[in-house]
């Protein structure tokens, strides 16, 4: 029985650990090379694969996350 919660456990938090990175969640890992801003973490967590590609486009030329859910 112990073996079995200790499984139960260990996969409950190698799951979150996935969630966090975005392996479960959506297939783009988080940008942790970039300068971020306080929020982006969780605006992350909270954006679709389409999302997190603009994301992407918007921080690599020096913008923000944020500023890749504005409406151009």
């Amino acid at each position: 029985m112990m073996g079995r919660i200790a499984a139960i456990v260990i996969t409950g938090a190698v799951l979150a650990g996935c969630t966090e990175r975005g392996g479960l969640r959506g297939e783009i890992p988080f940008p942790e090379g970039y300068a971020l801003m306080p929020g982006d973490r969780e605006r992350w967590a909270a954006m679709n694969d389409a999302e997190r590609r603009r994301a992407l486009a918007f921080i690599s030329t020096g913008a923000t996350i944020q500023s890749s859910m504005e409406a151009e």
